[in-house]
């Protein structure tokens, strides 16, 4: 989570609820495991009495987003009720069969409640090395469309996810509706760029990071895709 720009999270560790299935010692003994593992690892918890699943007890992840509200999301869960349905046994050191104890494992939860939690939590302003697209190439004059295009296919060789705007707009627009877009980082090029093998280079906050080669360009996107959003930049 913390990858992902969470830092703000609480951790519980939730009970067997009124309502469940399993023998009581089952309950007690997989509760204390996950209780070891959380002080195993010194991690602070409070303990949800009651909040368990019916079907055992878990230890959740809850992440605070930009606006204060808090969301479930990582979840490990230890379940009773499945491999006694599906009648799971194994052998053990002693030679005989027992009844295993099944584990959930969600890092993320849903996927898809996950990256809308995501995409609220950055307001659509994702750091580099999450936004779908990493730069837009945006030409001043068709003069230019030719450049545009190979700088496209030099950065998406490299890795990179960009595009091209080549419409016949003024850039002004173009710069405008991009950055609205949440665009990390605008390639404007002119005569001058094409002639010299080089691009303007802004940010969606409007900062100007003035002239770049190509392949300046590319390290310089390179340092701020390793650095998973420490160098995310500031709108």
């Amino acid at each position: 989570l913390e990858a992902f720009g969470f830092d703000d999270f609480t951790i519980n560790l939730s009970t067997r609820p009124e309502k469940s299935v399993g023998a009581e010692e089952i309950w007690v003994k997989a509760t204390a495991a996950l209780r070891e593992a959380l002080e195993a690892k010194k991690i602070d918890y409070s303990v949800d009495e009651g909040g368990g699943a019916f079907y055992g007890p878990k230890i959740d992840v809850k992440i605070r987003d930009a606006i204060g509200r808090e969301w479930q999301c990582s979840t490990i869960q230890l379940d009773f009720n499945l491999p006694e349905r599906f009648d799971m046994e194994y052998v053990a050191e002693d030679g005989a069969r027992h009844r295993p104890i099944m584990i959930h494992r969600a890092l993320l939860g849903s996927l898809e409640r996950f990256f809308g939690i995501l995409i609220e939590h950055y307001e659509g302003r994702f750091p580099a090395w999450l936004a779908p697209v990493q730069a837009v190439i945006l030409n001043i004059t068709d003069r230019q469309d030719k450049y545009a295009l190979s700088i496209v296919e030099t950065l998406k060789n490299k890795g990179f996810r960009v595009e091209t705007d080549l419409r016949n707009e003024k850039i002004g627009y173009k710069i405008r509706q991009h950055t609205l877009q949440r665009v990390p980082y605008l390639l404007v090029v002119g005569d001058r760029e094409a002639e010299m093998d080089t691009v303007a280079v802004r940010t969606r906050a409007g900062e100007d990071l003035g002239s770049m080669s190509i392949d300046d360009f590319a390290r310089y996107l390179n340092a701020d895709v390793a650095g998973r959003g420490h160098t995310t930049l500031e709108d």
